[in-house]
């Protein structure tokens, strides 16, 4: 193995960026550290050989009291090398209970995601040292062969992608490159503080190992690309159980065998969240989810919440949302003469439709009250149909609809009568009401998750 560090220039980045995918423009997270000063004079120098428009982004924290100073640093280094740079001041609103660089982190990627549009590419200036850090880090944080794989060259990020070009070189040489050419770049203190935990290994972890091992950088490049290629075989094999069973990109269905295997149960998982782009869900929290579910079988009680997200397991399905309330079906009365009713943000509409004229609606019938309400605002627990009295949660458990959106669920009301469930169950007397005024009803929710419920009633239809 080679101590030679592999040196860095703007011909080499050239060469690198040819390599990856054509991309619209490229846009580089600057900092106005060494590391992205490096990258941005390098990649400015060769935009005309790349023929690609070239500008950056530098993202004011306002953590530390020189962070305007910084900016304005920024600012002029572009101005003077004709870059064109957009400067985005963030707040921190400490409250992810992530700590303050994970939220810095975060908000930082979600205002440059905002400025991408397809075809549009983030570029970071991670290098070697970096991946060397990030590959500790995760492992002592015990993840996975997905936190062992490190950063990634290349992921999505928002309508476009984020590269990190810089990968195979060492701090080092994006130093050697910066004296070459004289370029100045503004310090970081806060990269000093060894309360940190990456600036403990990279001030205090590295430099120890690098004394016994100096290729320690290398080598543990070597085991993050095993560890690529392992996540890749695993999440192929992941897709095998997985691609099949996608009902709804939020909707997972779970075979026997899967089912059967806790740790391909856990694989199929943690593949479907990263393909959802859900926040990675903590180790513990997994293994208990499934632990419980694998015990209880169909049990709908079993959820997992994390990160603003919650998983749930339903008759042999994981169902995926934001960890907020959709919102019930409310209590309306439906207007005479109008063919829609709006029933909030969630649950969507219901329409009277009468094809090319839906404007006649149910005016043709004096005197019978049509009403819209939920589960959660109706004392009905019966559904009369074919003469037989049915109870609601039977004819849920028939749909298919599980219990934690079965209030969002509408129902209809004909002169105070439940006749209708969403817009596939009615009863004889409101098919017959819909068949005399030659109506039908049609129900178009808002919420992913209701629509899919939908879909499974009328699979052809809508």
């Amino acid at each position: 193995m080679s101590n030679r560090s592999l040196a860095f220039s703007a011909e080499r980045l050239l060469q690198i960026l040819r390599s990856f995918p054509t991309v619209n423009s490229y846009i580089v997270g600057y900092s106005g550290g060494a590391d992205s000063t490096a990258l941005l004079h390098a990649l400015n120098k060769i935009q005309e050989p790349l023929g690609t428009a070239v500008s950056a982004v530098h993202i004011n924290h306002g953590i530390y009291p020189d962070a305007d100073r910084w900016q304005l640093q920024c600012e002029n280094f572009c101005h003077q090398h004709s870059i064109k740079l957009t400067s985005i001041k963030i707040e921190l609103k400490k409250r992810s209970g992530k700590g303050l660089e994970a939220e810095a982190r975060h908000l930082r990627y979600e205002a440059i995601s905002a400025l991408l549009g397809p075809g549009d590419c983030l570029l970071t200036a991670h290098h070697a040292d970096d991946q060397a850090e990030t590959l500790l880090l995760n492992l002592m944080r015990g993840s996975g062969v997905d936190g062992l794989s490190a950063m990634p060259e290349s992921r999505p990020l928002g309508d476009g992608f984020l590269q990190r070009p810089l990968l195979r070189f060492k701090n080092s040489t994006l130093m050697a490159y910066l004296h070459e050419n004289n370029i100045q770049w503004s310090e970081d203190p806060s990269n000093k503080h060894l309360n940190h935990d990456r600036n403990f290994v990279r001030h205090e972890v590295i430099p120890l190992l690098e004394q016994r091992w100096p290729d320690v950088s290398q080598r543990l490049l070597l085991t993050r690309d095993a560890m690529t290629d392992s996540r890749n075989l695993l999440e192929d094999l992941a897709d095998e159980f997985m691609t099949p069973n996608l009902a709804h990109p939020h909707v997972l269905g779970i075979n026997q065998q899967c089912l059967a295997e806790p740790a391909l149960f856990r694989l199929v998982i943690r593949r479907w969240l990263k393909q959802t782009a859900v926040a990675g869900i903590p180790v513990y929290k997994l293994d208990t989810f499934c632990n419980q579910v694998q015990q209880a079988g169909n049990d709908h009680r079993i959820s997992v919440h994390w990160d603003g997200w919650v998983l749930r397991w339903y008759m042999s399905q994981l169902w995926l949302h934001a960890n907020t309330e959709i919102l019930p079906c409310p209590a309306i009365k439906w207007p005479r003469g109008d063919s829609t009713i709006d029933l909030g943000a969630d649950v969507g509409q219901l329409i009277l439709w009468a094809g090319d004229k839906t404007e006649q609606s149910h005016n043709s019938s004096p005197g019978r009250e049509l009403s819209v309400v939920g589960r959660i605002n109706t004392q009905d627990a019966l559904f009369r149909q074919g003469g037989v009295h049915k109870s609601l949660k039977k004819l849920f458990q028939a749909s298919h609809i599980p219990p934690w959106l079965r209030d969002s669920i509408p129902f209809c009301k004909l002169d105070g009568e439940l006749v209708a469930m969403g817009d596939w169950c009615f009863n004889e007397q409101f098919a017959s009401w819909l068949s005399q005024n030659q109506l039908s009803l049609k129900w178009r929710p808002k919420h992913p998750l209701l629509q899919f419920i939908l879909k499974q009633q009328h699979p052809v239809i809508h």
